[in-house]
């Protein structure tokens, strides 16, 4: 039997560690998935089958999963040699996550590594030693919203490790500093690396230019803002937007509801859940 060791868990997200001990006994298997669920590939190799389509998942690979899907998984040579790190969804169904089923519509359960998902792979396992949460999350929102594959060539190692040091560092300025104003070359000074040379390796590794990552970091602290009870004028010059107009006009683009009107969708949302629940 496969050995589960859970890491993290909350209301929205659970992270374990899943491996083969010694004694397992090595059987092909079929399974029906019943959660949205990532699985970085940190050791082995097995064979994957989804209909009439098959895939070899290697390290560093990503082997996603959706509610009602069939798969088999398979090994060439002795048996199962695979550890893995995955992330399971848990509150999907109450956020509606994928009410479309692009994942199901895609066809593709595995994400070849990248310097994109090593990222994000290294960041999840800083978020296990540092114990945070909030880390994690950042993670999961990434590698559950991940579509596209990247084609650049991979880092080295040891300038991987280098590069996601300096980029994490980074994205940790601009998390704790969302009020201020920041340049790309400050932030690049900052880690030790050119203005240009620091832009394209931290878009290779966390998939969006500083700038924007500032910009979607300051929307996420302006929802708990909100969601927490300040007012919109103070979450606006707080989160370092300059105007209300262009704060109201970027959080409704982005959530798709005004901040004014943020708690009633959540009051709405607890409701729902409250009605579902068992007596």
């Amino acid at each position: 039997m496969a050995r589960i060791v859970s890491l993290w868990r909350s209301g929205e997200l659970s992270l374990h560690r899943f491996d083969h001990p010694a004694e397992h006994e090595d059987r092909p298997y079929e399974s029906v998935v019943g959660a949205f669920t990532a699985s970085f590939v940190d050791d082995g190799t097995f064979d994957l089958h989804v209909d009439a389509d098959s895939w070899r998942v290697a390290q560093g690979d990503v082997f996603l999963r959706h509610p009602g899907m069939r798969y088999r998984a398979s090994f060439d040579g002795e048996g199962f040699s695979d550890t893995c790190l995955t992330l399971t969804y848990l509150a999907a169904e109450a956020d509606r996550f994928d009410a479309a089923r692009s994942w199901a519509r895609a066809g593709r359960p595995v994400l070849r590594v990248s310097n994109r998902l090593r990222y994000l792979r290294w960041a999840l396992q800083r978020a296990i030693e540092e114990r945070a949460p909030m880390l994690i999350e950042y993670c999961a929102a990434e590698i559950f919203k991940e579509r596209g594959e990247s084609k650049g060539r991979l880092f080295r190692e040891h300038k991987f490790a280098w590069y996601a040091e300096r980029v994490h560092a980074a994205r940790e300025r601009l998390e704790a500093q969302i009020d201020r104003s920041h340049t790309v070359s400050e932030l690049a000074r900052s880690v030790g690396m050119s203005m240009f040379h620091f832009t394209r390796v931290f878009t290779e590794l966390v998939g969006e230019p500083p700038h924007r990552y500032l910009g979607d970091a300051r929307l996420r602290a302006a929802q708990s803002m909100l969601q927490a009870g300040r007012s919109v004028t103070e979450t606006c010059f707080a989160c370092g937007f300059n105007s209300l107009s262009h704060f109201h006009h970027r959080f409704t683009e982005r959530y798709g509801v005004a901040p004014s009107r943020i708690n009633e969708r959540k009051f709405a949302r607890n409701r729902k859940q409250r009605l579902r629940a068992p007596v």
